[in-house]
């Protein structure tokens, strides 16, 4: 069964986070056919690919899905899986993704309702598979792409600065992280959030207090942007703060090999609704 892919991203006013999330795409393309290639004849010389957002976009991200599949039916493949490169598991995961997916199925089936004999029914919609898989952030070895950062640099403590969700349980993965990366890293790591406490100020503050003098700070997101910027700019100010301690901010995961393969991992095991 040939398969379509589409990533959805969270969406910004910043052109940053759209350009690299093209540039993943890339990357995933590039990766999904080296692998096709040796494990069979494809139709299509590079994988069909499509990037869209939840919020801030031209479109709602249940129109954007729509426009991906009429460009997908005219090539015949019937399999789509959407995979939302998210690093928590909050509302936007469990609740707005599918909500928009349902959407979209529900104009479907109204279309085909209203229109049983057209053409478009003859190469139907309900004969496609969609695929929601796992969001980015569940992936075991997220921990790897985090560690290089973490060795690379000489520190006494660490602050993990995530997002943060304010649902139940929400901040659990970042959790699970730090104390991972604590264990194979030796060294202390601890948490912080953007929109939940503990904030980064109050973290720093305890580990300089704690005695610590060389610390670090690793933004917890997928692309630079509007809060990796902000972070950067708490940063500057902590030097001036406390010139007697050497800070090191660490640049966010970026669009790179590594994360593109742990997109096609949960492609490739992707669970179906």
């Amino acid at each position: 069964m040939l398969s379509t892919y589409f990533l959805v991203s969270h969406g910004s006013r910043d052109p940053r986070p759209l350009l690299e999330l093209q540039t993943l795409a890339g990357l995933l393309s590039r990766q999904i056919n080296l692998t096709e290639s040796f494990t069979s004849n494809c139709i299509l010389k590079y994988p069909l690919i499509g990037t869209g957002v939840l919020e801030l976009g031209l479109k709602s991200l249940h129109e954007q899905i729509e426009d991906f599949w009429e460009y997908r039916r005219s090539l015949y493949i019937n399999q789509v899986k959407i995979i939302p490169l998210f690093l928590l598991p909050g509302v936007h995961v469990t609740e707005d993704i599918p909500a928009e997916i349902e959407v979209f199925r529900h104009k479907v089936k109204a279309r085909e309702k209203s229109n049983p004999k057209s053409e478009i029914n003859s190469e139907t919609y309900s004969q496609t598979k969609i695929t929601l898989c796992p969001y980015i952030g569940s992936h075991p070895e997220m921990v790897g792409l985090l560690a290089p950062k973490v060795t690379s640099v000489t520190a006494d403590a660490w602050v993990l600065i995530s997002h943060g969700s304010r649902s139940p349980g929400g901040n659990d993965p970042v959790e699970k992280i730090a104390q991972s990366l604590e264990s194979c890293c030796q060294v202390l790591v601890c948490t912080a959030y953007w929109s939940v406490s503990p904030d980064l100020k109050s973290r720093v503050e305890i580990l300089i207090r704690q005695g610590y003098r060389k610390i670090g700070i690793l933004p917890y997101f997928l692309f630079n942007g509007g809060i990796t910027d902000v972070i950067a700019d708490t940063v500057n100010q902590f030097t001036q703060i406390y010139p007697a301690i050497k800070f090191h901010l660490t640049p966010p995961l970026g669009a790179t090999d590594e994360l593109a393969k742990l997109v096609l991992d949960l492609i490739n095991f992707g669970e179906t609704e």
